[in-house]
């Protein structure tokens, strides 16, 4: 059965961007960096998104990403083919996420004491490059609950379709654009004052 499969690819005879993802999981299973590229080429940037969605922080999120991909080629052998390979990497991504938000929470606790409570206040450079209007974004995103903000992170503000989406999640279409909806009326409702006459969020607060 993977026979054809693997011919299709290696000879270039198919566009590998039509393979399905747990056929390319078994081929990496078996080894090949190819079908490892191809599933990476697919999924980096919605995993960075999910990523995102945790931490907050762009080049955290990047980290994250890659971080999840290690974890997932480690672990690889423990995969199913016959089930779904988006949510599989999806629910690794956010365990990846917890721990970095884990690790992050426990370094402020430990590094606090030995602080003066003065340099909690932002530097003059971090003023200059975050506004006051991301700095609001970035904290009413952090309370929404955690489909929600990864939907709309996903769908919103990264440009992921919401049928890719769905499948990240795993769940349906319908269900991601009841998230991102509630989202975007959760977000105006709670910026309603820096949001009046944009009629939408148009960038991320991490972007740079």
């Amino acid at each position: 059965m993977s026979g054809s499969g693997e011919r299709s690819t290696r000879s270039g005879d198919d566009d590998p961007a039509a393979v399905p993802d747990e056929l390319l999981a078994r081929w990496v299973q078996q080894g090949s960096s190819e079908a490892l590229e191809q599933l990476a080429r697919r999924y980096l940037r919605p995993v960075a998104a999910v990523a995102a969605s945790f931490l907050g922080d762009a080049h955290d999120a990047e980290d994250a990403a890659q971080e999840t991909f290690l974890r997932a080629i480690d672990r690889i052998d423990s995969y199913d083919p016959r089930r779904p390979f988006a949510p599989w990497l999806y629910q690794i991504a956010r365990n990846v996420a917890r721990n970095r938000l884990d690790a992050r929470a426990r370094w402020r606790m430990e590094a606090l004491p030995e602080r003066d409570l003065a340099s909690k206040a932002p530097s003059p450079d971090r003023e200059a490059e975050h506004s006051e209007i991301r700095r609001r974004v970035t904290a009413e995103l952090a309370k929404l609950p955690e489909l929600r903000r990864t939907a709309f992170r996903l769908v919103d503000i990264d440009g992921v379709p919401v049928e890719e989406a769905a499948q990240l999640m795993g769940v349906t279409p319908a269900t991601i654009r009841s998230h991102v909806y509630h989202a975007r009326r959760d977000l105006r409702a709670a910026l309603g004052d820096v949001m009046e006459g944009s009629g939408t969020l148009v960038s991320s607060p991490d972007d740079g």
